[in-house]
């Protein structure tokens, strides 16, 4: 019994032993741990895997995570560190206690961790690619900076594709990353990108092939357009027909039956119109043509009587009673009418369309008008259809589909019929084009696009709008220029960008400027002085721009060739054959090479219209030819062009028209002429009105009083 009570009591003193025995080992290795001995270090950390793991694989990580011992290695280092986590969880207390003490315990193996992480981290920056940070996401999938090397390594991705800019390129990005944040414009790109690799011929059928192919892409619209213009290139009926019958689901199959209609019935008279409904039984809006049928060959032109306002003909006989307080000129088949300070609109044959019950209505735009009543607004179709109900405070015309809408102060849009498709969320909102609409959020504008995405941040003082496909945008009194896809083609550093007129604008910087084309590149250098006024008349126009060198200025075209000389104090727009230019103080004008044809004599002299151009000495007006002759003499207290061809012309006795050869059309008797078109005008006198025909001055219709002198005037 004393011999098992022995046994029992050596066998205890030895294991005891064993603990300080192990634990000095650790000690051992740590020691050389701290010596930099990271052979030893190692090869006690090694031998001490089975007795004390989670500190001994925390030694071989910290050995592993050190750059300066020849087992470095990062992946070595965080699998070692991730073993010593997970011997440490398993760990019993008595063990951590043990391995404590030489410094190993959760919160270490979580400082090794990020410094294994930080170091994976700096070696992935310092590549910078996109291999590189695949690599630290796959192996490092907990790491703190995963988000930032996934960040980065999308907007790598996304450079790649764009560098290569096909479609493929795009929808392996897509593919790869599709929770990338440029996916959007990825996607926008390829779908584009998509279009324009199918249709490289630009031939009708890789326009067809496309539409067929990728009925979804957004180009599709813009396919169908080509289809249209390559399928109707000498715009005949018999283009259009055939195009109707061949590409039936075109959305431009409408305006293929309306040209039809147009180019059938030209002089829409009742016999051509009879004709075409018998030709063509299945044109689709047979219905438009009765009011056409009943009114296809009537000029309406307002007339007033007794206050009221309504329609004659160009025979003077009355169409539309004169039953309004106001009315305006028929367009698009309408005309807007008012009664009891309410409005509506009529057709030709004055029948009601719009109700006449609005505060006020505007002209239809995609068919669809907006219309207001109390402070509402809303919006009625061709027919006059409420199909916007009368719900919001501000409602826009409608363009690409869409309409800006605001309830109780925030914008957003709808669409034609009255559905909210964008949340209101906007302190303002513009129309949509190419997609694209501008938004105002507390003082700072941006751009979205047609599902409501930001495409542009609203980061910005003002942005134009991409009418254009581009927009010049302002931020701290700065000028750039942005891509539709949010990209600066030209930064926002510049005095002043001119808008795109022939595809360039003026760039103004300091005194000097130049011109930019549409993808932001200086095709003309900032050579030219810039004057203080210089954005009133820099812009190209008509493939010209008037620009300054020494004081003196000439015109420019797109390759920078100096056309007209800088040798003037001042250059008109090269608007018709001559261009005015100014030497001294006086005008006069050259031709489009340079040449003078005449001589600077004018105090003054207005860019050619129709074939003449207007000139000035002292307080008399007159006018030249596209020969530079004086064929309207300087003789005239006034001269204000009109149509194309004809001036009206002031004298004493008041204002009267004058032609192209300075012949008179109507004696100066009249104290205002306007045109209605080219064989009627509106002449006003003692503060009534009546039109007369050009061609032998006759009357058609004057308002009563008309005649009479006003009180005082000599009989």
């Amino acid at each position: 019994m004393l011999r098992i009570v022995l046994r029992t009591a050596l066998v205890a003193v030895f294991f005891l032993s064993l603990a300080p025995l192990h634990a000095g080992k650790l000690e051992r290795g740590f020691k050389a741990l701290e010596m930099h001995d990271y052979f030893k270090a190692r090869d006690i950390f090694r031998k001490e895997v089975k007795k004390h793991p989670a500190a001994a694989w925390y030694g071989l990580s910290v050995i592993s995570g050190r750059a300066n011992n020849p087992f470095y290695d990062l992946d070595s280092a965080y699998q070692f560190i991730l073993k010593s986590d997970l011997a440490f969880t398993e760990a019993s207390d008595k063990e951590r206690v043990t391995i404590g003490e030489v410094g190993v315990g959760h919160t270490s193996i979580e400082v090794q961790r990020s410094h294994v992480y930080n170091m994976a981290w700096d070696v992935a920056r310092g590549q910078n690619t996109i291999a590189a940070y695949r690599r630290y996401l796959d192996r490092y999938p907990s790491g703190a900076r995963g988000d930032e090397a996934r960040t980065i390594m999308h907007h790598l991705a996304f450079q790649e594709a764009r560098t290569v800019n096909t479609a493929a390129a795009y929808q392996a990005f897509i593919n790869s990353y599709p929770g990338a944040r440029e996916v959007y414009e990825a996607r926008t790109r390829q779908q584009e990108s998509v279009y324009l690799e199918s249709t490289t011929s630009r031939e009708l059928a890789s326009y067809v092939s496309f539409i067929a192919m990728h009925p979804e892409n957004p180009y599709v619209r813009q396919a169908e357009d080509e289809v249209y213009r390559l399928s109707t290139p000498a715009r005949t009926i018999i283009e259009y027909r055939k195009f109707i019958t061949d590409h039936p689901q075109n959305h431009r199959v409408p305006d293929a039956w309306r040209s039809i209609y147009e180019a059938y019935s030209r002089d829409l008279s009742v016999g051509t119109i009879t004709k075409f409904i018998a030709d063509y039984p299945e044109y689709p809006f047979m219905e438009e043509l009765v009011d056409d049928y009943k009114t296809a060959s009537l000029e309406l032109l307002a007339f007033r009587r007794a206050g009221k306002w309504g329609f004659i003909d160009a025979e003077g006989t009355e169409r539309v009673k004169a039953d309004y307080e106001w009315v305006e000129p028929f367009k698009g088949g309408q005309a807007l009418v008012s009664r009891d300070d309410r409005v509506g609109s009529i057709n030709r044959s004055g029948r009601i369309v719009i109700p006449v019950e609005y505060d006020e209505v505007n002209e239809a735009m995609e068919g669809t008008s907006t219309v207001e009543r109390a402070g509402r607004v809303g919006a009625v179709d061709r027919s006059g259809e409420l199909v916007v109900e009368m719900v919001f405070t501000d409602l826009g015309d409608f363009s690409e589909g869409l309409a800006y809408a605001e309830d109780h102060g925030r914008y957003g849009y709808v669409n034609a019929r009255g559905e909210m498709v964008i949340g209101v969320g906007y302190t303002s909102a513009g129309s949509f084009h190419h997609g694209l609409a501008v938004v105002e959020n507390e003082g700072r504008f941006g751009v979205i696009d047609r599902q409501g995405t930001t495409v542009i941040p609203t980061e910005y003082d003002w942005v134009e709008g991409f009418e254009q496909r581009r927009s010049r945008v302002r931020k701290g009194g700065r000028m750039g220029l942005l891509s539709a896809y949010g990209d600066v083609l030209l930064a926002v550093a510049h005095d002043h960008i001119g808008a795109f007129n022939d595809g360039l604008a003026l760039v103004v910087d300091g005194n000097r400027c130049g011109y930019v084309d549409t993808t932001g590149h200086f095709v003309i250098p900032q050579e030219y002085e810039a004057a203080s006024d210089v954005a009133t008349w820099g812009d190209f126009h008509k493939d010209m721009a008037e620009v300054q060198m020494g004081g003196k200025r000439g015109l420019v075209n797109a390759r920078n060739e100096r056309v007209i000389p800088l040798q003037y104090v001042d250059i008109g727009a090269a608007e018709g054959y001559l261009i005015p230019a100014r030497k001294k103080t006086k005008w006069g004008f050259v031709d489009r090479k340079g040449t003078t044809v005449v001589d600077a004599k004018y105090d003054q002299a207005w860019e050619m219209t129709g074939g003449l151009a207007r000139v000035k000495n002292g307080d008399l007006f007159g006018a030249v030819d596209s020969l530079g002759e004086e064929v309207v003499p300087v003789r005239f207290s006034s001269l204000v062009d009109d149509r194309p061809g004809y001036l009206v012309a002031g004298e004493a006795g008041g204002v009267g028209l004058i032609d192209r050869a300075g012949a008179v059309i109507i004696p100066a008797l009249y104290s205002k002429i306007l045109l209605e078109n080219d064989r009627i005008a509106r002449v006003e006198r003692n503060d009534r009105f009546g039109y007369l025909r050009l061609a032998d001055g006759r009357f058609i219709w004057k308002e009563e009083g008309f005649d009479t002198p006003p009180p005082g005037s000599p009989q």
